[in-house]
C-alpha cells in the first residue's frame, strides 16, 4: 500500500513512515497542504493520513481539494487531530475516518492492516 502522512511533526511523521515502512508499505511524509498536494499530483497514494492542522493551511481544506479532482478523489484519507471535539462533527464529513493524536500504535497497525488499495 502507499501512504502518505501529513503532519508538520516532522519527528513524529518520520516515525509513522518507519512505522509503515517496516510493515511492508511504501510510505512517505508532507509536511504542509502544499507539499501533500504536491506529492498527490506527482504519486498515487491509497492512504492520507491529514493533519487538520498545518502551517500554511487547514487539512481540510486539503482533502476538499483532493475530493474535487477525479484522480485524487477516490484515496481514504484519515483526519489526524489533537482536537476530540471534532470526531463526527459534519466539518469533518470529507475525511473517510477520524483519529485523535496521539496515534497509538495499535490504531495505526488497524489502519495499515484495514486498508487496502481501492480498486481501479
Amino acid at each position: 500500500m502507499n501512504i502518505l502522512f501529513v503532519d508538520d511533526h516532522i519527528a513524529c511523521t518520520e516515525m509513522l513512515v518507519d512505522i509503515a515502512e517496516s510493515a511492508g508499505h511504501y510510505a512517505c511524509a508532507a509536511h504542509d497542504g502544499a507539499s501533500a498536494l504536491k506529492r498527490c499530483s506527482e504519486e498515487t497514494f491509497d492512504l492520507i493520513l491529514m493533519d487538520i492542522s498545518l502551517p500554511d493551511t487547514d487539512g481540510r481544506d486539503v482533502c476538499r481539494e483532493l475530493r474535487s479532482n477525479m484522480h485524487t478523489q477516490r484515496i481514504r484519507i484519515v483526519a489526524l487531530t489533537g482536537h476530540a471535539e471534532l470526531k463526527g462533527s459534519s466539518c469533518m464529513s470529507d475525511f473517510d475516518d477520524c483519529i485523535v493524536k496521539p496515534i497509538t500504535m495499535k490504531a495505526l497497525e488497524s489502519l495499515l492492516s484495514t486498508t487496502m488499495p481501492i480498486p481501479e
